[in-house]
C-alpha cells in the first residue's frame, strides 16, 4: 500500500508586510513516487535536500500533483524532469485567466508546465492503485485534493481545501479566492471521506467527532534578518501557528 512522507512541513504564517506561503510538500510511495505540491522558489533547495535525506535525487520522482495553480503550491515543477505532472483540468484552464482578485495565482503558471507531461484530470479519479484525486473546488476555481488509501487506512491530502485544522470548525479555509458556497460543500466532502487530514498550511490531524488531534508534533520555524545596519541580526522562533479568520476574495461571495 502507499505511504506517505512529510518533506516539508505547512505553517499557517501571515506577517503584516508578505505572506509567507510554506505549504505542506508529501512524497506518496506507491508504484511511482509521488510529490503532491512543490512548494516556492524560496524553499527549493531545502526541498532537494530533504528528498536527499530521503535518499532521492528530484530525477527519481515519477510523478507531481498539485492540488491547484497557487505559487506557493506549484513553482518548483521543473524541478522533476522525469515526472508526469497531474493536475485538474478546470484548474488548468482557470489559471489561463484568473479572476483579478486571485493575485495568488500567476497567469503565467500554465506556460511553466511546458516541456512537461502534463496529464489534466476531473471528477474522482484512481492515478494508480491506492492513490486518487477529488475535486475540492472553492478555495479556487479546480482545487482538488489527494486520496491516498494507506496501511493505516484512507488520508487525504487536502491541499488549501482545508488550509488548516482550524478549519474543521470554521467551516472554511483560511482563504476563499473562488466561492464560500462551494469552499463549505469541499470542506464537508473531505471529512466524509476521510478522518486522517494532511491539511496545505499546517500538520496532519485526525478528526473524531467534534475532537481534533494533531498526529505530529508541532513544527518550528526561524525568522531572522537586519532591521538596521548598527545592529546584530534578529532571530525569533515561533512554534505552534496562529489561528485564523478566513479571508473571503470579494468576487467569491457573488
Amino acid at each position: 500500500m502507499p505511504e506517505i512522507e512529510i518533506l516539508l512541513p505547512g505553517f499557517s504564517i501571515n506577517t503584516d508586510q508578505a505572506t509567507l506561503g510554506l505549504c505542506t510538500v508529501t512524497l506518496v510511495r506507491g508504484e511511482k513516487l509521488t510529490v503532491v505540491d512543490v512548494g516556492h522558489f524560496g524553499r527549493r533547495s531545502m526541498l532537494v535536500d530533504t528528498l536527499r535525506a530521503h535518499g532521492l535525487e528530484p530525477e527519481d520522482i515519477g510523478r507531481v500533483i498539485l492540488t491547484h495553480a497557487h505559487w506557493d503550491h506549484s513553482q518548483n515543477t521543473d524541478l522533476f524532469p522525469n515526472a508526469e505532472i497531474v493536475i485538474s483540468k478546470r484548474e488548468l484552464e482557470y489559471s489561463r485567466n484568473p479572476r483579478a482578485g486571485d493575485y495568488a495565482t500567476a497567469k503565467y503558471f500554465a506556460d511553466t508546465l511546458a516541456g512537461h507531461d502534463v496529464v489534466e484530470v476531473a471528477g474522482e479519479t484512481q492515478i494508480e492503485e491506492g492513490i486518487g484525486t477529488m475535486d475540492t473546488p472553492g478555495h479556487t476555481a479546480g482545487h482538488h485534493s489527494v486520496l491516498v488509501q494507506t496501511s493505516g487506512g484512507l488520508v487525504c491530502l487536502g491541499g488549501d481545501a482545508v488550509s488548516d485544522a482550524g478549519a474543521v470548525r470554521r467551516g472554511l479555509p483560511a482563504f476563499v479566492f473562488w466561492s464560500v458556497e462551494e469552499a463549505q460543500a469541499s470542506l464537508k466532502k473531505i471529512f466524509d471521506a476521510a478522518s486522517v487530514i494532511y491539511p496545505g498550511h499546517d500538520r496532519p490531524f485526525k478528526v473524531t467527532g467534534d475532537e481534533i488531534e494533531y498526529l505530529v508534533d508541532a513544527p518550528t520555524i526561524k525568522i531572522s534578518g537586519f532591521l538596521d545596519a548598527t545592529r546584530d541580526m534578529v532571530s525569533v522562533e515561533l512554534g505552534l501557528p496562529p489561528k485564523f479568520t478566513p479571508r473571503i476574495n470579494p468576487d467569491a461571495l457573488a
